[in-house]
């Protein structure tokens, strides 16, 4: 049986403070016009023109946060959120374009919604609102938002609905950069959630507690968010 929504909720009522934040995001007033061409012609093949990926290794981009988008595209041109993929994408890309197709894709439809599997539903919801405070867990729902649509403000992204292969695989570039001081290959972290390079991020803080299983759940729950 699934634990109360509302007891829930409250347990996941943490201050952003407390567990740290990125640095301010500015995003350059844009032209979702121009954006909507960038799409058409570098973004569509991999997440969908309408933002809504058919391969569940890439995310789906419809309706996501602005903020949060620009970001992603501005550190994979810096190299602080490595992928190879990426990186030969937007470098061609100027600021400015980066803000069009992240207000492009930012003022689409929202992605459609997934369906959680029964057998993982009660582990994931009680991570997700609840967290587990004997290992440090604290819950998603802090940051994320009860309904996983994230926080517009602080450029925390909407996840609830998300594929769950692209969750999971986040979750565990987080991890390793969490429980690592140096890793060989750097493809194989993310650490673009601190807000000063070498320190820790609280994606980085949260996903080093997590276990495969952890993972698991966590990914199929919140693909079911809606």
């Amino acid at each position: 049986e699934l634990l109360p929504m509302k007891k829930l909720i409250t347990a996941a009522s943490l201050l952003i403070a407390s567990v740290g934040g990125s640095a301010a995001v500015n995003v350059p007033k844009y032209d979702v016009a121009a954006g909507k061409a960038i799409a058409e012609s570098v973004c569509g093949a991999c997440h969908g023109v309408d933002g809504v990926s058919t391969v569940p290794a890439q995310p789906n981009l419809g309706g996501q946060n602005v903020k949060y988008l620009y970001k992603q595209l501005t550190n994979f041109k810096e190299g602080a959120r490595v992928n190879p993929i990426m990186a030969a994408q937007v470098a061609k890309l100027t600021d400015q374009d980066m803000a069009n197709v992240a207000g492009y894709y930012a003022s689409q439809p929202r992605w459609g919604v997934a369906y959680v599997n029964p057998a993982y539903a009660a582990a994931g919801q009680k991570l997700f609102y609840g967290g587990n405070s004997s290992r440090g867990v604290i819950p998603c729902a802090g940051c994320h938002g009860g309904k996983g649509n994230g926080n517009d403000f602080a450029a925390f992204p909407r996840i609830g609905g998300q594929h769950p292969a692209y969750i999971a695989t986040q979750l565990k570039l987080f991890r390793a950069a969490g429980r690592e001081d140096e890793v060989a290959d750097p493809s194989q972290v993310r650490h673009n959630d601190a807000a000063k390079k070498g320190e820790k991020g609280m994606m980085q803080v949260v996903a080093s507690k997590l276990s495969d299983n952890d993972i698991k759940v966590l990914s199929d729950y919140i693909s079911g968010l809606h």
